[in-house]
């Protein structure tokens, strides 16, 4: 009998010391979406988003804040083809939130409360020719939403993020594609 339960304890210690598997979030590889060719000879990216340091706002708590992945994109993706014009692209938001809501969802044994994560973008595109004068803009914004349960590891809340991110950006280039097209159309090269 002494024997049996060693046995049963060492069978228990050692199936509960088998690994657990982590996920890793993915990495946003910028290459992997859509080039916007343009004809100009410059291509000037401008931040003026400023992120306000609040409890709300979290883009500071991640490997890849929108403001990077935004930066980055237009500095690879906006392909500049031709020796006249400028494009000045100008960042106005990149900003990533947080907030602690109600769960009207919730069935009996769940949390009542929730976090639902916000991002948001808004850049504006102005070609200029040689001289200086404004030839066209535009504005372009996107923005998606999801939840997470409260209580979720700081892994699981990385792997929301980035998916928030990659199909936030999937938005925004599509519609940079859209608005481009209408107020740029002359100057795009598909």
């Amino acid at each position: 009998m002494y024997l049996k339960n060693n046995l049963f304890v060492i069978l228990f210690f050692v199936l509960s010391c088998q690994p657990v598997e982590i996920l890793k979030p993915a990495l946003i590889d910028i290459s992997n979406f859509e080039n916007i060719s343009i004809n100009t000879k410059e291509i000037e990216v401008n931040t003026k988003y400023n992120p306000v340091f609040a409890k709300n706002n979290i883009e500071d708590q991640f490997n890849n804040p929108p403001i990077d992945i935004m930066i980055k994109w237009n500095n690879e993706n906006i392909i500049k083809i031709g020796n006249e014009n400028k494009l000045v692209i100008n960042i106005l938001d990149a900003s990533i939130t947080k907030n602690e809501v109600e769960n009207i969802d919730a069935k009996k044994y769940e949390d009542k409360t929730i976090f639902k994560y916000e991002l948001f973008f808004l850049v504006e595109y102005e070609l200029y020719d040689k001289s200086g004068f404004l030839k066209a803009n535009t504005t372009v914004q996107a923005s998606r939403s999801t939840t997470s349960q409260k209580y979720i590891s700081l892994n699981e809340t990385e792997i929301i993020i980035n998916d928030l991110l990659i199909l936030t950006m999937q938005d925004y280039i599509n519609e940079t594609k859209n608005q481009l097209s209408t107020y740029m159309g002359n100057y795009l090269s598909f």
